[in-house]
């Protein structure tokens, strides 16, 4: 099911801002003060009500350095007005004059990004572009306050000015997001007045530093904010942060810090006023119990430690931090239940254990959060966390809780009806458990202010009155695979939801009612996919304001209606659909289409070419025919008619798509390979099985669509020969070419297919996945779309897993010639077939290197002489077919090829009568070994000259023997003399034993 993105998406924009406001409100107090410091420093100096005329020229320089102001925050900066103290975002001193005051935050997108949109370019469409002039040093004597946060491409890419740390007197500076990349510059550790220092980044992580101790020259720091700045390299952070005895603020998030092992080296701790810590997303990979610094930190009042890899239980100094309010440690290695003593935490208002094993059952839990912290206890997250429970009345206790998470896990029974008690609740989270029972408008009587709900995947039966008004306005709500069916819900007409409604498999049945598009036209997102809902939609949802719109796999037929402006995904596949509304769609921000198994006919309509922005086209499965449109207009044409023979074309055209991913396959869609495909640069998955191309494979294939990571165009009629170019895709990982009229040999080249010789799964591609798209920030795999392989001799169904599929299919063409020596080099490759062609000579000698074979399939061809005994080295084969071509000799055995096809191995070998040895029936002549081979003279070669070297050193060891022994007989009398008469004594011995034992024998048998 797709993933919905934008509420959860809105959370980090409401986030982002509120951090900047409280660091805005936390110097509040600095700026008071600024003006009397002001006055002080400036006592003699008295203004004339205007600015001072260096500074105004110093801000103006400021200005040229700025090449793009997008929204004229500096419109006002101009010579025309020489009292600069009115300029926007500037601040003077009343008393003085001077400059103390510089805001320059882009604050300007405080909604959000826009349909299809990121945070990113939301704040880049606002923000300042250019170079941060030297001239501010022209401030630096008065400037107290400098804030240039959300720039996010003021810097640029550029190295953060060092400069900055000469402005000695700021109090205030604020970086975060600026665009700035690189090594953070010490000199910041000159500004020995700061107080607030913020340099984090969540939208655009592109600062590192590998030693931060110029952090201890701020003595007076208070608040210090570096999350997403690189800190891998630095070792004695702790130390580091522990020498500023005035710091209340401490954020290092994600900026990759370790653990170092003389934490205990720590001989006090200085962090005595320390207020608010976050420490998450870092590996710290430790137990939590060996934070000892952290436990004398007792003024903490809110603690994060999400995704630290941090293990074992929780440990009972927890308890000491009595001041504690939030406390996150979410996502970790915790297990066991939390401590009994933290009933001295009566501050205790948000507790987030998710993502550990807690164990146990809810009501635990909830006995565990001390009782004196209830009467304000206000957010409880237990998701994923493996609690159990057959009943949640006892949350009924936490009278103020606003935040209620117990998702995934393995709570049972009903809904208690004391959860309607719960007055405060806005977010009540229960999917994915095994809730079942009734849900009564009763449940749902006292949550005025909810504002978020998720009952989805429970076995629950909502049982509400069509008259009964809801006493709560959602934002969301989600009630997947519950039961609210078969009847339409007259109810959901007052839900009044503006983001998003998921209804997916709630056994709904009938046509949807005219007043269900009326009810959610200003949502953003609907998800109604998973029902039997029949009938025609509406001609038209252009009056709609929604962004992601899923209906698949229900009943729906007639046409597609014109869609809204403001649609970036659209999801209709798996109905009865025939076509569309309108010819021409205005949705500018459309990413993602998706319209598989459906009875659309016809063409595919030309707006295609107007959406811009289009990622993900899947018209799979449906009844299309004739040429996909070119989206080039006369220009391309002629394009294409001057570069006809030859196959390097200028891949780059101002019409160019986004497109990534294009599946039409099983439709019957003809002409020559599409020309539509020029325009589609960004390309890595294509799909055009089983349709009625026909005509030559061009060689601007590589150059035009150079990250193609999956190329399928078997069950065509394509012809000729495979073009070279085709080895240039550097990034391909499948290629199927089967079931065409492809001729002539095999190209050579095949080691420039650089993903296929690798046996890493995730090389560098354009994207890691092909079937994976990026909508904000949430995964949407085509999670109900797949294409079939032929491979293991049956047809398998991929979709996410294509991955880690490496495959090359030629089967069923008319290719001759020998396979060519350089498929070994393709050692990545996972299935090989290249069956039913013409291809003769011999199986190349060193095919047991490609040691990644699963699937090989050799079938149907004119190969001829041995198998190659490197085929036992593939030892990850479970399907091989060598039948119907003019091999000969003894088949190899050994490892893998001893068990495949147990039930009948002679199969893989049927039709080459020239073969023998286990497991066909023809014996092989002369000993049991294997006969030599191709390979096994390979293999003789390789290692003959170390086997002649012992036969040779063994002969001529015994000839020296025998000669140093005839030697020394001949020329020493006494060694000569004492040799025959040892000869002489063994002979007699010999002769008296003899006669005994035959007078002995004829004794007993009685002969005389």
């Amino acid at each position: 099911m797709f993933s919905f993105g934008v509420p959860s998406m809105r959370a980090p924009t409401s986030l982002l801002l509120a951090h900047h406001h409280s660091m805005a409100a936390a110097s509040f107090l600095f700026l008071t003060m600024l003006a009397t410091t002001s006055s002080i420093d400036g006592a003699s100096e008295i203004s004339n009500g205007t600015c001072i005329p260096a500074e105004r020229a110093a801000l103006l320089s400021f200005k040229a350095g700025i090449t793009s102001d997008p929204h004229n925050r500096l419109a006002s900066w101009r010579e025309g007005r020489h009292d600069c103290c009115q300029w926007s975002g500037v601040t003077c001193s009343i008393r003085t004059g001077h400059v103390v005051k510089l805001d320059l935050c882009n604050t300007s997108p405080t909604l959000g990004p826009g349909p299809g949109e990121d945070f990113f370019h939301a704040f880049e469409v606002h923000s300042l572009r250019g170079e941060v002039s030297s001239s501010l040093l022209a401030l630096r004597s008065n400037l107290r306050y400098l804030d240039l946060r959300l720039n996010v491409v003021l810097g640029d890419g550029m190295a953060m000015p060092g400069f900055l740390g000469s402005l000695r007197s700021l109090t205030y500076l604020a970086l975060s997001d600026t665009g700035f990349r690189g090594r953070v510059p010490p000199q910041l550790g000159n500004m020995t007045r700061l107080v607030h220092l913020d340099m984090g980044n969540l939208l655009c992580p592109q600062l590192y530093s590998g030693d931060i101790s110029w952090l201890v020259n701020l003595r007076s720091l208070e608040n210090l904010y570096m999350e997403n700045v690189n800190l891998s390299r630095v070792v004695h952070w702790i130390h580091t942060v522990n020498a500023l005895p005035n710091l209340v603020v401490l954020i290092l998030s994600s900026c990759g810090l370790h653990m170092s092992n003389d934490l205990s080296s720590l001989l006090y701790n200085n962090l005595t006023v320390l207020e608010e810590l976050d420490l998450s997303r870092n590996s710290l990979n430790n137990t939590f119990a060996s934070l000892n610094w952290l436990w004398h930190a007792t003024s903490i009042k809110s603690l994060d430690l999400r995704r630290c890899d941090l293990s074992g239980t929780f440990p009972d100094q927890l308890g000491n931090l009595t001041l504690l309010e939030t406390f996150d440690i979410s996502y970790n290695n915790i297990k066991g239940m939390i401590p009994g003593k933290l009933q001295k935490l009566c501050n205790l208002s948000s507790l987030s254990l998710g993502g550990n094993n807690i164990g146990g059952d809810i009501r635990q839990v909830i006995e565990r959060i001390p009782s004196c912290s209830w009467k304000n206890f206000r957010e409880l997250n237990l998701n994923d966390a493996n609690i159990s429970g057959t009943t949640l009345q006892f949350v009924s206790n936490l009278t103020t809780l606003s935040i209620l998470d117990a998702s995934g896990n393995q709570l049972s029974g009903s809904m208690p009806m004391e959860i309607g008690t719960l007055t405060n609740l806005t977010r009540l989270d229960l999917w994915y458990n095994n809730l079942s029972g009734e849900i009564l408008e009763d449940h749902f009587a006292g949550l005025m202010n909810l504002k978020y709900i998720d009952l989805s995947d429970n076995n629950v039966e909502l049982i509400i009155d069509s008259n009964w008004v809801p006493p709560f306005n959602l934002h969301v709500a989600k009630f997947t695979s519950c039961n609210l069916g078969p009847r339409f819900p007259k109810w959901l007409q007052w839900l009044k939801v503006t983001t998003g409604l998921s209804i997916s498999n709630i056994g709904l049945v009938g046509r949807i009612p005219d007043w269900f598009w009326t009810t959610f036209s200003d949502i953003q997102w609907l998800d109604i996919s998973l029902n039997q809902l029949c009938g025609e939609l509406p001609l038209s949802l252009e009056y709609m304001s929604v962004i992601e719109l899923s209906m698949h796999t229900n009943l729906l037929t007639g046409l597609i209606p014109k869609l809204p402006r403001t649609i970036v995904l659209l999801d209709l596949s798996r109905n009865s659909l025939s076509g569309f509304a309108s010819s021409s769609f205005q949705t500018p921000d459309l990413q993602v289409v998706v319209l598989f198994s459906n009875s659309i006919n016809g063409t595919i309509p030309t707006w295609i070419c107007g959406l811009r922005k289009l990622q993900v086209l899947d018209l799979s499965n449906n009844l299309l025919s004739g040429a996909l449109p070119d989206c080039g207009g006369e220009v391309l044409k002629s394009q294409n008619r001057s570069s006809s023979n030859s196959s390097r074309v200028n891949s780059k055209s101002s019409l160019a798509l986004e497109i990534t991913t294009l599946l039409l396959s099983n439709n019957s869609l003809s002409s020559g390979f599409p020309v539509f495909l020029r325009q589609c640069p960004s390309l890595i998955f294509l799909d055009l099985v089983q349709n009625k191309f026909t005509g030559e494979l061009p060689g601007w294939i590589s150059e035009v669509m150079p990250g193609l990571v999956v190329l399928l165009l078997s069950s065509n009629k394509f012809f000729g020969r495979i073009p070279i170019e085709i080895m240039e895709l550097h990034h391909v990982r499948i290629l199927d070419l089967s079931n065409n009229k492809f001729s002539r040999g095999m190209q050579q080249f095949l080691e420039n297919m650089k993903a296929l010789t690798s046996t890493i799964a995730a090389n560098n591609t354009l994207f890691a996945n092909p079937f994976a798209e990026m909508y904000s920030g949430f995964y949407m795999g085509l999670s109900y779309d797949s294409f079939s392989v032929l491979i293991k001799g049956q047809v398998l169904e991929y979709r996410e897993n294509t991955l880690y599929l490496m495959s090359i299919d030629l089967s069923c063409n008319c290719l001759t010639g020998e396979i060519p020596e350089e498929l070994i080099s393709l050692v990545g490759l996972i299935n090989l077939n290249l069956s039913s062609n013409f291809f003769s000579g011999n199986i190349p000698n060193k095919i047991g290197n490609l040691r990644s074979l699963e699937s090989l399939d050799l079938s149907k061809n004119k190969l001829s002489g041995g198998i190659p005994h490197g085929l036992t080295d593939l030892t990850y084969l479970s399907y091989l077919n060598m039948s119907y071509n003019n091999l000969s000799g003894r088949i190899p055995s050994g490892h893998q090829l001893d068990i495949l096809k147990a039930d009948d191995p002679a199969s893989m070998y049927i039709g080459n009568p020239y073969l023998c040895g286990h497991p066909v029936p023809r014996q092989c002549p002369g000993p049991s070994e294997d006969s030599p081979t191709n390979e096994d003279s390979a293999r003789w070669h390789e290692d003959g000259l170390s086997q002649m070297d012992f036969l040779l050193g063994s002969i001529v060891g015994s000839v020296a023997g025998t000669w140093m022994v005839f030697c020394v007989l001949l020329f020493t009398k006494r060694w000569r003399y004492a040799y025959f008469r040892l000869l002489d004594e063994l002979y007699d011995r010999m002769y008296v034993i003899s006669v005994v034992t035959w007078r002995k024998w004829f004794r007993s048998t009685g002969v005389n």
